[in-house]
């Protein structure tokens, strides 16, 4: 027997309309809910879901007395509960059908069984990532399939976003799938210590620097890459021009080099150059004609413009560091296997070397992915790839604020991807930063809660399901519950997600337990207390004022020398500190005790606190 929940009081259309709510029944937001109505000769039984509750007192007359108002508003006081109801349809031989009536004034209205659910959602295919929030006793299992067409999860910080990748991850490797996220803060690398949990998946943390934890280092062919892709991996500024036409120049050369001798070639090799151009005795026999011309004109160039030419080198010094270029790159084989998770790792890393790094990874993906479609010559992977891309308003911001190299890689997948197998899921907390062309491309979402107003704006626009009563929703979710839309469900649904099973990182720190294993300062060990026992002087507190907005690109250490490279302002320098003798140079200052000095040496207090 039915449960009679109340009546259709207003707003009566085919897709929606508002009803009255009998006060001693329970009916939470997000409860399905039935009307019967006439379609055509057939009587129906059309599935609605309650989007809205309101509580309403009742309306008083008029002309009543105010004092008699008064009195009556009490905890006797008379109130109306109503509900909006967002009509979905009747299920007909296995479709949904949107009704062309609208239910009749004071129809009754019913609370909808089980039966009823789960015809509305059918059975699913593959992916059962949660449970129905009205519903928690039925699955919420979405269509493998629809990731053809691409997926978003968007959500506020906390809300649960990467929880929700996480357990898409699961299921797609229960699957057999093979999966490749783009990890910039490390959040996913537990993926890899807790994936015996699934059985037979396994997983593989790529890094891009030596200090990262990961399984292999992935390396990019040095000869393959272009000078300008070189230059943006390093940091050079865009209009920085000289300093680019050199590592153009010593790029040219050793690309030259590794094709006529054949032998590994690296960054020192592109340093030799340089250093060549600058001494006037770079005299490699065997070149091209087109590059003894070139070296000659850079030759004459650089003698008169050294600072550029050792800023070019400091940079070359700085991709070095990070050890992802070699002569040849990291067979792309060793990173994707089916039914398993490839982890890059890009923890740490400069966001113009995450930005390259994504890039190259794409596009090998991709172009792997086309080559196996098309049948063509070349490096292919025969199984069907989901890309995850993590904080996707870094690599894919809108056109108008910055251009970065992956933007153009996940463009490709977006649009072409479906064609020859390679899907990308979009994960951002911030989807008015992501380009409109990507997030419109990912027919699916996922949405959890969502607070600011222009955010919401683009989660609407780049979602033609998702209504305005739906949008009014997302500030009051919980975490971990979202609404899903797109052809990963036939009707949109309020879920609740399902337990993760593989851990995962990049939770809240307890403040508490932070601040409470901190050690208190040593309050004399100042920059400037360090300065004056190395060196004899006290730094001008200019000096010091500037070096805390500083930045050290890179810090090493030999013996007694302390050296890097410094970034302060608009000015980068090469320096150093020996801390036996307290001598001190920089490249751009001379020999005073500059705020590219006092930045180094505040950075080496950090670092090697024993030595300073």
């Amino acid at each position: 027997m039915r449960e009679k929940i109340g009546n259709v009081i207003s707003s009566s259309s085919p897709v929606e309309y508002l009803i009255t709510v009998d006060t001693n029944t329970y009916v939470p937001l997000y409860e399905y809910v039935t009307v019967d109505l006439k379609e055509g000769d057939a009587n129906v039984r059309v599935i609605g879901q309650i989007v809205s509750l309101y509580r309403d007192m009742y309306t008083f007359r008029r002309d009543a007395a105010l004092y008699s108002v008064v009195d009556a508003v009490g905890e006797n006081v008379l109130e109306v509960h109503t509900a909006r109801v967002k009509v979905y349809g009747y299920v007909r031989d296995g479709q949904v059908l949107a009704p062309r009536t609208p239910p009749r004034i004071g129809a009754p209205v019913y609370r909808a069984g089980d039966a009823d659910v789960a015809a509305l959602y059918g059975e699913g295919r593959g992916l059962c990532i949660g449970t129905l929030a009205a519903r928690p006793h039925l699955p919420a299992c979405v269509d493998v399939d629809a990731l053809s067409r691409h997926l978003a999860i968007i959500a506020a910080t906390g809300s649960g976003k990467t929880w929700a990748s996480v357990v898409m991850i699961e299921e797609l490797l229960k699957l057999g799938a093979t999966v490749l996220v783009v990890d910039p803060h490390g959040e996913y690398v537990p993926l890899a210590r807790t994936i015996d949990r699934l059985g037979n998946a396994h997983a593989v943390v790529v890094k891009v620097a030596k200090h990262q934890e990961g399984d292999i280092m992935y390396r990019i062919g040095l000869v393959d890459a272009s000078p300008e892709a070189l230059a943006d991996a390093a940091g050079v500024p865009q209009g920085a021009k000289k300093i680019r036409y050199y590592m153009y120049v010593a790029h040219s050369v050793v690309r030259d080099l590794y094709r006529r001798e054949g032998r590994e070639v690296g960054i020192d090799d592109m340093v030799e150059v340089l250093r060549g151009l600058i001494s006037g005795r770079y005299r490699r026999t065997g070149l091209a004609d087109h590059l003894r011309e070139l070296v000659q004109h850079a030759g004459e160039t650089a003698r008169k413009d050294v600072h550029s030419v050792l800023s070019a080198i400091s940079y070359l010094s700085r991709l070095k560091e990070m050890g992802i270029f070699a002569s040849r790159g990291t067979p792309l084989l060793e990173l994707l296997a089916p039914r398993g998770v490839t982890v890059l790792n890009l923890a740490g890393v400069g966001e113009e070397a995450q930005d390259y790094v994504v890039y190259n990874v794409l596009e090998r993906v991709f172009r792997a992915r086309v080559r196996h479609r098309r049948g063509l010559r070349g490096v292919k992977y025969p199984y069907p790839v989901v890309v995850v891309v993590e904080e996707a308003h870094r690599f894919a911001p809108p056109k108008h604020l910055r251009r970065t190299w992956s933007y153009d890689a996940i463009t490709r997948i977006a649009s072409e991807g479906r064609k020859f197998g390679v899907h990308l899921v979009v994960i951002t907390q911030r989807p008015s930063r992501v380009d409109p062309d990507v997030l419109s491309q990912c027919q699916s979402q996922v949405i959890l809660r969502v607070v600011n107003p222009r955010d919401q704006e683009a989660v609407r626009e780049a979602s033609e399901l998702l209504a305005q009563d739906m949008l009014a929703n997302l500030p009051s979710l919980n975490p971990g519950e979202a609404v899903v839309l797109g052809p990963l469900l036939r009707i949109p649904a309020f879920i609740r997600l399902r337990d993760r099973v593989l851990e995962y990182g990049g939770g809240d720190v307890d403040l508490a337990a932070a601040w409470a294993r901190a050690e208190p300062p040593d309050r004399g060990r100042t920059v400037d207390s360090v300065i004056s026992r190395i060196v004899g002087l006290k730094p001008p507190r200019a000096a010091v004022r500037l070096a805390m907005s500083g930045d050290v690109i890179r810090i090493g250490r030999q013996g007694s020398v302390i050296m890097g490279t410094v970034r302060v302002g608009e000015s980068t320098a090469e320096c150093s500190l020996d801390t036996s003798s307290g001598k001190h140079t920089c490249s751009a200052c001379g020999e005073s005790l500059c705020p590219h000095v006092v930045a180094l040496v505040a950075r080496a207090m950090k670092v090697y606190r024993s030595a300073v």
